[in-house]
């Protein structure tokens, strides 16, 4: 059965998430969260909601999914101890350091792969199958056949892909603008989305054009979610820990009915209502099912993916405008409705402005006046309605009427107050003696040292009358009183001398023995879990070092700093030199990787064929967790980790150069101006001041989604110049595929 997974900003989202019918949720904590900003959970919130979970036989899922470096790589250790105390059902990362600790001290947690990890090849399944992931959210830009083929491809591992929710304009996970801009990475939880800001371009003719550029449409698959549950998907995932409880339990309700195979269109409609209006963009089915081209030859002919004009909610469409009349005090609008309206439901206009964006003008229901001129408290579907909206508002004749708010809908806030902490189950194996009872605890994580007790003296008497040692000290130390723990079940060994039935105890005893215990083993706990390890020093090993990064990025293609190898072979078999082409450095010639690549295997032949025909020193720099195959299969072609592999820590370092027999270099963490490589296996080399990333790397197209030109005719490249606030910026497409560059003013 295929699984729903909601996402939980809050406590509250989470249970209103289980109402509304999700399988699972997925949260983050104070920490390690690419979203920083949500509410996020305590451990004692997470603790409630395990328990609950438990309950309800759902799953909860946690992400660590910013990248870190080795301070903070070695503060994730008490958090995952926490976790593993917890029983939570998946660790969702980014970080392939912290990949490699979890996979390695802490195998009960099932690693899930972030789709920041730009997942989006079979090759890049593959690799992350072999570290150790048991499930992979894939990266939100493959198409339904693209999905098919890496099903069918890795049929042995848990896929999970996105359905609902806001869209990222970039790869997610390789977008740089909020770092680039702001100084705050979207990496590191702290994405200040740029892509939703406003940018110019001027046209040939000399005027601005002005929008929303890299905006997104928002994701909203409905019932093609069955073709996804079809096709062999393990879970399906909406987007948004930043929403509200209402949002998530109305999003968790919609898509319940669908897979329940609901077939009341009506009914179906309404909870589409209850859900958009919580939020809403306009919204489509994303590149997986309006993308509208599997080749990349093919034309397309479906709805740009952008929302240029307002990148903002809409919610539900209510009515069309047909007429304005405009007042000093009051403007009203004459709407034909397409859904009923409430007095005191909120609603929008959109009023078209010069430079071609669009205003939001939002204000509250007051009034609606029916054809024959009285009041009414709903303006039913289908009817003429006149409505008062602020003064001086200029709405265009033609356009939509939309409704942000419900008046009518709330949803309750869950009493979180009965719910109870979810505690490890253990063993307790209790050794009664002649005057002792011997105390341990047995199935404890690894992480705590096996074997740990404690003896307490008690008066062991024989008997008067039969007794029940066994079920007597299950009753006493069944009630764990607070803490982490809790007994699963007790195993007694007599050594009194006595046999069972003569062993008496006293009662009294026993409870101060247990609240003696307790406390005892949750501060024993406690501490282990805050206990520091030694960092691990590597064996270090000599890598060369690489150069600036600027100098190795293609010659032929500035300032795109990666090099296409079907390209480069096409110009080398016309007779261009390889010189001309890429960087030739010391008699070495640098051939970095794109991070994104769709023709996979299309773009590994091209590169053996270009090595054969160059039969020169390449050095290949890998830019994507699917090209490390590609490296051990060629141990006599040195490669090296670059911009895009992020060795953000020594463990990430570790795990390159187990991977791949061929290492000849590796880039730092290009979000970090410096790095402490204490312990690292080798230096990683820098970046250079000098050397400007990418904004955006994106599937959609510059031409067709934001300039809105048909793809007839379209050489599939382009170049154009735009700024934002007197910043330059550069947008190329190659391929169909968006980079946005910044660019310095004199070019």
């Amino acid at each position: 059965m295929i699984e729903l997974t909601l996402p939980a900003g809050s406590l509250q989202a989470a249970l209103h998430a289980f109402a509304g019918g999700a399988d699972a949720v997925y949260l983050g904590l104070r920490q390690f969260s690419a979203r920083k900003h949500a509410t996020n959970f305590t451990f004692d919130e997470l603790a409630r909601l395990k328990q609950e979970a438990v309950r309800q036989d759902k799953r909860i899922y946690v992400t660590l999914n910013t990248l870190v470096d080795d301070r903070e790589l070695d503060g994730t250790i008490a958090i995952l101890r926490r976790l593993e105390l917890l029983q939570v059902d998946g660790v969702i990362v980014q970080d392939l350091g912290l990949a490699s600790l979890i996979h390695a001290d802490f195998p009960s947690l099932p690693l899930h792969c972030s789709t920041q990890l730009a997942v989006h090849t079979i090759e890049g399944v593959r690799e992350l199958q072999r570290m150790g992931f048991s499930r992979i959210v894939l990266s939100r830009e493959l198409t339904l056949k693209e999905l098919t083929t890496i099903r069918q491809a890795c049929p042995d591992v848990s896929l999970k892909v996105f359905i609902h929710g806001a869209m990222c304009y970039g790869f997610s996970g390789l977008c740089m603008a909020s770092h680039t801009i702001t100084g705050r990475s979207a990496n590191r939880g702290e994405c200040a989305q740029i892509c939703r800001t406003w940018f110019s371009q001027t046209e040939s003719d000399s005027t601005e054009r002005h929008g929303f550029f890299f905006s997104m449409s928002d994701l909203a698959m409905g019932s093609d979610i069955l073709r996804l549950r079809d096709i062999g998907m393990d879970s399906l995932k909406v987007e948004g820990r930043m929403k509200s409880p209402a949002y998530v339990r109305f999003a968790a309700r919609y898509y319940r009915m669908i897979l329940d195979g609901e077939t009341d269109e009506r009914a179906l409609s309404i909870a589409k209502d209850e859900l958009d209006s919580q939020f809403a963009r306009d919204a489509g089915g994303g590149w997986t099912f309006s993308y509208g081209k599997e080749h990349p030859q093919e034309n397309r002919h479906t709805p740009p993916l952008t929302t240029v004009q307002y990148p903002g909610h809409k919610g539900t469409a209510v009515g069309n405008i047909r007429h304005l009349g405009v007042g000093p005090v009051q403007s009203v609008i004459v709407v034909t409705l397409v859904q009923d309206i409430a007095v005191r439901d909120g609603l929008m206009v959109l009023e078209d402005e010069a430079s071609g964006m669009q205003n939001p003008v939002r204000f509250g229901l007051s009034k609606i006046i029916q054809k024959d001129g009285r009041e009414t408290f709903v303006g039913k579907s289908g009817t003429d309605v006149e409505i008062p909206i602020p003064p001086g508002v200029e709405p265009t004749i033609g356009s939509s009427l939309y409704r942000v708010s419900r008046h009518d809908l709330h949803v309750p806030e869950i009493n979180e107050s009965s719910l109870q902490p979810f505690r490890y189950a253990y063993v307790l194996e209790i050794t009664i003696g002649t005057d002792t009872l011997r105390v341990q605890a047995r199935g404890l994580p690894t992480w705590i040292p096996t074997g740990i007790g404690q003896s307490y003296a008690l008066d062991i008497q024989q008997a008067k009358s039969p007794q029940q040692p066994q079920q007597n000290l299950e009753k006493v130390f069944s009630t764990p009183g607070e803490g982490l723990v809790t007994t699963a079940s007790v195993e007694i060994i007599n050594e009194s001398g006595l046999v069972d039935t003569q062993v008496f105890m006293p009662l009294s005893q026993l409870k101060e023995i247990r609240r003696n215990w307790y406390d005892y083993l949750n501060t024993e706990i406690n501490r282990y879990i805050d206990a520091r390890v030694p960092m691990e020093i590597s064996t270090p090993i000599s890598l060369p070092v690489l150069p600036a990064r600027k100098r190795i990025s293609p010659l032929s293609d500035s300032p795109i700093p990666w090099a296409d190898p079907e390209k480069i072979l096409r110009q080398l078999r016309s007779g261009m030199q390889v010189e001309t082409l890429l960087a030739t450095i010391g008699g070495q010639i640098y051939l970095p990787l794109p991070p994104v690549m769709f023709g996979e295997q299309t773009l590994f032949d091209a590169l053996d064929a270009l090595i054969e025909h160059v039969g020169q020193s390449i050095v290949v720099g890998l830019n994507n967790i699917g090209q490390l195959s590609w490296a051990r299969r060629h141990p006599e072609i040195p490669c090296f980790a670059d911009i895009y592999l992020y060795m953000t820590n020594r463990r990430a370092a570790q795990m390159l150069v187990d991977s791949i027999p061929n290492i000849g270099g590796m880039y730092g963490w290009i979000e970090r101006e410096y790095l402490d490589a204490s312990g690292w296996p080798c230096y990683p080399s820098q970046v250079g001041k000098d050397f400007s990333i990418p904004l955006f790397i994106s599937r959609n197209c510059y031409r067709y989604d934001t300039l809105k030109l048909p793809c007839e005719g379209c050489p599939r490249n382009g170049s154009w110049k735009i700024e934002q606030n007197g910043r330059p910026y550069r947008v190329d497409v190659r391929n169909c595929v968006t980079i946005v560059s910044e660019q310095p003013e004199e070019q």
